[in-house]
C-alpha cells in the first residue's frame, strides 16, 4: 500500500526509546525525514543511529517540553533544517514513577506529571504550529494510553493526562480543521517497552515467578484477548498510517491499540 509519506518530515516527541523511537522507525521506512526530541542527548543519539538504518535524515534535538523556551528553540531548529513540518507525533510523558498512593502526593508531584504530557503535549504544538503543513498533509497524532479509559492501578496522574490527551485531540481536531490539519490520538494498552520489561522482570521475581510466567498470569487477569501484550513497533504501524494520505479523512478519532484491553468487562 502506498502510503505517501516520502520527503515529508516529522518531529516525534519521547523519541529516544519505546513508542517514540519505534514511530520514528516507522516513519523514517516510509521515506520521512525525522526531528527527534527528547532530555537526554545521549539516548537521543542512539535512537537515531538506528533509525537512520533506513536511510532517512534524522535530527536529535535536545529539549525539555516543560520549558516553553527549549521547545520554541527546538521548533526553531526544525524549521530552519527542513522547513515545513508535515506530522507531529506527541509522544512524552512521564513513565510510572513510584507505586504508591497517588492521592497522597504532594501537589508538585501531580503537577510534575501533568506539566509533562498535558502542558508539554500543548507547547509543542504551539511551537510547531505556525510551520505545519497546511496542504492536507498536517498530521498531530497523540498518543494517549488505556488509564484515561479504565482505572489501571498505579495511574491516577497516567489517567488525567490521557483523558486530557483525548479531550484535547478532538477539541483541535476542531480548531485545526480550517488548516486543513488532522489530530487523532492512539490509545496504547500494555507495550513491551523498555521500562515494561524490567517492571515486568521485577514483578516476576516479586511473586517467585519467571517474568513470562508473571506476564501470562498478568493477561489473564488483566483480560487482554490477545493474550500478549504489543511490541512497539505495532503501535507505530498505526501512527504511520495515520500519518500517511490513506488516513486523510481519519480526524478527531481515538484509536486503541490493546489487544482488547479495553473492551473487557473486568
Amino acid at each position: 500500500m502506498e502510503l505517501g509519506l516520502q520527503g515529508r518530515t516529522a518531529v516525534v516527541t519521547g523519541g529516544s526509546m519505546g513508542i517514540g523511537q519505534a514511530a520514528a522507525a516507522g516513519l523514517a521506512a516510509e521515506g520521512v525525514n525525522i526531528a527527534l526530541i527528547a532530555r537526554g542527548k545521549e539516548a537521543l543519539e542512539q535512537a537515531a543511529s538506528e533509525v537512520r538504518e533506513s536511510g532517512a535524515e534524522v535530527i536529535t534535538l535536545s529539549a525539555d517540553i516543560t520549558d516553553a523556551d527549549s521547545v520554541n528553540t527546538a521548533s526553531a531548529e526544525v524549521a530552519n533544517r527542513f522547513g515545513a513540518v508535515n506530522i507531529l507525533v506527541n509522544n512524552a510523558g512521564h513513565r510510572m514513577r513510584r507505586m504508591d498512593r497517588q492521592i497522597n502526593w504532594d501537589d508538585e508531584d501531580w503537577l510534575a506529571d501533568i506539566d509533562v504530557k498535558t502542558l508539554g503535549m500543548l507547547r509543542v504544538v504551539r511551537a510547531l504550529l505556525p510551520n505545519m503543513a497546511t496542504d492536507g498533509s498536517g498530521r498531530i497524532i497523540n498518543v494517549s494510553g488505556v488509564a484515561g479509559e479504565m482505572v489501571y492501578h498505579g495511574a491516577l496522574t497516567h489517567g488525567i493526562n490521557n483523558s486530557a490527551m483525548q479531550h484535547i485531540t478532538r477539541y483541535l481536531a476542531k480548531d485545526l480543521a480550517a488548516e486543513n490539519i488532522t489530530v487523532n490520538s492512539v490509545s496504547p494498552g500494555l507495550v513491551a517497552t523498555e521500562w515494561r520489561h524490567g517492571w515486568a522482570q521485577m514483578m516476576g521475581d516479586n511473586q517467585g515467578m519467571s517474568k513470562e510466567e508473571f506476564l501470562d498470569s498478568y493477561y489473564q487477569q488483566m483480560g487482554i484477548y490477545s493474550g500478549r501484550w504489543a511490541e512497539p513497533s505495532e503501535v507505530a504501524d498505526v501512527i504511520t498510517f495515520l500519518s500517511s494520505d490513506r488516513a486523510s479523512y481519519i480526524n478527531g478519532a481515538l484509536i486503541s491499540v490493546d489487544g482488547g484491553l479495553t473492551t473487557n468487562a473486568r
